[in-house]
């Protein structure tokens, strides 16, 4: 038989860089208590090592939705002190891969807004985004929809460069 510890890991594989410490099962709702691994970590400043913890706070994201159900993660976030002379002297933990800076929602279930709204911009995606228990506005999905980085756009040359190549190569020899 599976251990309860398997299937979270196999559930929630997209939390891997977190240690995923409880889960519960509201109905509509699947909320995940989390936290950031103990151990050190680098100042986004100076890049020096870090593990003196100066507090901790909760942080709250909406994460992919599992069985048409709302997943709600509640991460224990430490603040960390450098040490290092003249550097800042707190600074959050940031997970790379699962929590961005200023975000309510995980890499994951950004990126699964990003390619629905790319496909149904405005009301159609969030009818989409809907049936899959992910609420998000027509706004908001437009403002994901603007922050999408456009694919680089290649050039097949100008038509004018074009025109006055031929027109060079065929052009008669004056006498």
């Amino acid at each position: 038989m599976v251990g309860v510890d398997v299937l979270l890991a196999l559930v929630f594989s997209g939390l891997a860089p977190l240690v995923v410490e409880d889960a519960a099962d509201e109905g509509a709702l699947i909320r995940v208590a989390a936290r950031t691994p103990d151990g050190p970590a680098t100042c986004p400043r100076c890049g020096v090592l870090t593990g003196r913890v100066h507090s901790y706070h909760l942080r709250t994201l909406t994460d992919v939705p599992l069985d048409a159900r709302r997943v709600l993660l509640a991460v224990r976030v430490r603040r960390l002190v450098c040490r290092t002379r003249g550097c800042l002297q707190t600074f959050r933990e940031q997970v790379a891969g699962v929590l961005e800076r200023y975000q309510r929602r995980t890499v994951r279930l950004t990126a699964l807004v990003g390619a629905v709204v790319r496909e149904l911009a405005g009301r159609a995606g969030v009818r989409v985004l809907s049936a899959w228990s992910v609420r998000i506005s027509r706004h908001a999905a437009l403002r994901c929809l603007l922050r999408l980085r456009c694919p680089p756009w290649r050039s097949r040359g100008c038509w004018a460069s074009t025109t006055s190549r031929y027109a060079a190569a065929t052009a008669t020899p004056r006498s």
